[in-house]
């Protein structure tokens, strides 16, 4: 109905995956970029995550499109199997033929494994990949470790890429499947659109239908972000909607007020639209109070600005005084920044967001090689030494858990290294927090030796009698002691006591390039390629790059896998969070606080990027 009145060619926002408006944001393309990574011959084990609806399955179509010369996969749908039939489905992905009486594991896996052997002598690479992931089976999951032990003395034979929602993080994350977590290579987790993003994905899937005039105003199009969170799958939903209702109207843009309706009928609510929010009395007499007092110097700018709706927008101020419920995610402002559109969250008539959470800010930008400004975070003051401990034995162990705290309290602690004071990481995990301040984290299964090499603070995971996640922050490293950061201060402690109890799950905060990519190889392009030359180009004795060039040409491949080389890394030409972290270390960026450890140039004992 409405492809035709706004001169569509079709409807543009189907939530079905069609190739012709495939849009790939800049985290879309570093997920895309891990597929092609684990694809090489240097690949392995890549995880995908994701929520519901955040493109998924878009960027494994995206991956499949353009596979790699001599890459052959077999594509698994449906995992809700049995070890038994995953390795017959597998055979059939790759027209192995089976016996019909000769189907048990061992004579699967046996000719699983002869195939593979000759795939590998005829140069090409087997890529299995498992979407919807999160519904395998923990045997099943031990299954498939099982396969990743097929391999040559310099080769593994077989890639998998695991593709779920968030909570298979948290099953590999169980004791049960440390052995298979420890073998993924590369991860990435895809987050909802920001909203320049999502502004950029509605204008491209218009453009693609054949219309090059705005469709949605910007107002319209922060709301839309509001209510569905930057979910892609749920903006096509609104989206579809509101044109609908436009064309209804007989309208030629769709309006914020066109959105709230469309996102009454998607939640199922009434269709239309209080004017005025349902709010007590009292609460409205102060609303009227406190409009009348400021009426003198907010003046009609004010009024434009926030969409003519003064009572909306203190209702989303004092919502925090009252005993009411929230707004909805993006209703307060966060702890450390400004709400991008506060009028958007203060439409109380309005309903409520779609998705759970809303990503409601952009990184921090971070400063331009050498560039040490006055915004660049210093890390702070290590606090003052509090104890030394000298405990040995259980007592030690007993002291050491007793400084133990859980993950939240940690982070926040090791963001103090960064110049940060967190007051609140809010719900959910907190490393993605930092991300919305411009940081990153890396979680890795290691040694002491990994932490010295890295040479940066770090979160270590320690044994609980109870079960349940406790850390340390370590703060210094020597060869004999270890000094880890308090609330109230700082503890030294034997390295060998801390050895005992730390699990050897360790966490990293790094700082990833101005543009957030935290993997940058042959096909990537942009700002933070040409951040990668420039910083490459500072390093010591390594030859200066030509040009200012936001390509990921062969002369910045050559010049990374030799500085690679000089770290001890392996020299694969991919710039990922290992690499980026000795990056930043060979060019002392500014703001970067270390470990202080002896012994810290010695390469890390896992291969990574």
């Amino acid at each position: 109905m409405y492809p035709k009145y706004f001169g569509l060619k079709e409807p543009s926002f189907s939530i079905a995956p069609d190739p012709h408006y495939l849009f790939l944001s800049e985290q879309h393309r570093e997920a895309l970029a891990h597929l092609l990574y684990g694809a090489g011959e240097s690949g392995g084990f890549v995880l995908l995550t994701g929520e519901v609806g955040t493109g998924k399955t878009t960027v494994c179509r995206a991956f499949l499109e353009q596979l790699p010369e001599g890459v052959d996969v077999a594509l698994i749908l449906n995992p809700a199997q049995t070890a038994n039939e995953l390795l017959l489905n597998l055979c059939d992905e790759f027209q192995i033929p089976v016996s019909e009486g000769k189907r048990s594991i061992k004579v699967l896996v046996d000719r699983l494994n002869q195939y593979l052997l000759e795939a590998h002598g005829q140069g090409r690479r087997p890529v299995l990949i498992i979407d919807e992931a999160q519904n395998l089976q923990p045997q099943v999951l031990e299954q498939i470790r099982l396969l990743t032990n097929l391999e040559t003395t310099k080769h593994k034979l077989l890639q998998i890429f695991l593709i779920g929602q968030p909570e298979l993080r948290r099953m590999l994350d169980s004791e049960q499947l440390r052995q298979l977590n420890q073998r993924i290579t590369a991860r990435f987790h895809l987050t909802p659109f920001n909203l320049r993003e999502t502004g950029d994905y509605i204008r491209h899937r218009v453009a693609v239908a054949g219309v090059d005039r705005p469709l949605f105003t910007a107002r319209a199009i922060r709301h839309i972000y509001r209510y569905s969170g930057g979910i892609p799958r749920l903006v096509n939903i609104l989206c579809d909607r509101a044109l609908l209702g436009t064309c209804v109207t007989r309208g030629s843009q769709v309006t914020p007020l066109i959105v709230a309706k469309a996102a009454r009928e998607v939640q199922g609510g009434a269709i239309e639209v209080a004017r005025q929010p349902a709010v007590r009395p009292a609460f409205l007499a102060a609303a009227a109070f406190v409009l009348a007092l400021g009426a003198g110097w907010w003046g009609s700018a004010w009024l434009d600005a926030i969409d003519g709706d003064p009572f909306g927008f203190l209702a989303a101020r004092f919502a925090r005084h009252t005993d009411e419920p929230p707004l909805g995610p993006a209703s307060e402002p966060d702890a450390l920044e400004e709400p991008q559109d506060a009028t958007v969250a203060a439409a109380t008539a309005e309903p409520a967001p779609l998705a759970a959470s809303v990503a409601a800010s952009e990184p921090i930008p971070l400063p331009e090689p050498g560039a040490a400004t006055a915004e660049t975070p210093a890390p702070e003051e290590a606090p003052p030494l509090v104890a030394m401990t000298h405990f040995e034995g259980d007592a030690l162990d007993a002291t050491l858990e007793r400084l133990a705290m859980p993950e939240a309290d940690a982070v926040r602690l090791l963001a103090r290294r960064w110049g940060l004071e967190l007051d609140d990481l809010g719900s959910g995990e907190p490393c993605a927090r930092l991300a919305r301040v411009g940081l990153s984290c890396e979680q890795e299964l290691g040694t002491l030796g990994n932490l010295r090499y890295f040479d940066l603070p770090a979160l270590l995971r320690v044994a609980s009698p109870s079960g349940v996640k406790r850390f340390v922050v370590l703060s210094a490293l020597g060869e004999s002691e270890a000094t880890l950061d308090l609330a109230t201060g700082r503890e030294r402690v034997p390295v060998a006591g801390l050895e005992r109890i730390w699990t050897g799950h360790y966490t990293l905060v790094w700082q990833p390039p101005p543009g957030g990519s935290t993997l940058i190889a042959s096909g990537s392009w942009g700002e933070d390629v040409r951040w990668l030359r420039q910083l490459l180009s500072r390093v010591p004795g390594l030859e200066v790059l030509p040009g200012d060039s936001s390509r990921f040409d062969a002369p910045l491949e050559a010049a990374l896998r030799t500085f690679q080389a000089s770290r001890g890394l392996q020299p694969d030409g991919i710039a990922g969070p290992r690499t980026l972290i000795q990056l930043n270390q060979a060019v002392e960026m500014p703001g970067l606080p270390r470990l202080g450890a002896t012994s810290a140039n010695s390469p890390p004992e896992v291969g990574a990027p």
